[in-house]
């Protein structure tokens, strides 16, 4: 039985769960202090977590909108020099790099650390949620011929308020993300 530093016991929810719970929970912070607005989707028919959607004048719309497919990691060896290293199946990777859809989307991936109690710090001078998120959009990549395809998300693709609002400009601009 997993405990607390003070011997409480957490509960017993899986930990894939636990880490989709965190990274649902990290981005709602990172789009709330963005002042836009998230929603969850029902299934996840198209490689789709969330979308996310800005309300502002930009060059081509009043609003901007994202889809996000959204995965978290304790394994702390997909992170490299370049960025994270990440597994896709085909069909991920197709849905993920098609050009012909109306919503735009990016690939995050949430490297958390390998403990989870070490995923949040929380005390009277503010709360932190650890560890980092990248973000990589595929469209447009080319087709691959396995069954899988390893991509990367660069380091400088850090998702963050500042980033996500880059591209949600961009977006609205009639870009890519």
């Amino acid at each position: 039985m997993r405990t607390t530093r003070e011997g409480v016991p957490y509960g017993t929810l899986h930990p894939s769960e636990c880490q989709q719970q965190f990274s649902l929970a990290f981005t709602h912070a990172i789009v709330a202090a963005a002042r836009c607005t998230i929603s969850n989707l029902v299934s996840d028919v198209e490689t789709v977590d969330y979308t996310v959607r800005q309300s502002a004048r930009h060059l081509k719309y009043t609003s901007s909108t994202v889809d996000v497919q959204m995965k978290c990691t304790r394994q702390q060896d997909v992170l490299k020099n370049d960025g994270v290293h990440w597994k896709l199946s085909k069909d991920h990777y197709d849905k993920l790099r098609e050009t012909a859809t109306y919503n735009r989307k990016i690939l995050v991936v949430l490297v958390v650390p390998q403990e989870h109690r070490d995923w949040l710090v929380s005390d009277e001078s503010g709360m932190l949620l650890r560890k980092a998120a990248y973000w990589v959009n595929l469209e447009g990549s080319g087709p691959i011929a396995g069954g899988s395809k390893t991509v990367v998300l660069p380091r400088q693709n850090h998702f963050n308020v500042e980033q996500l609002l880059g591209i949600l400009r961009r977006v609205g601009d009639g870009g890519r993300p």
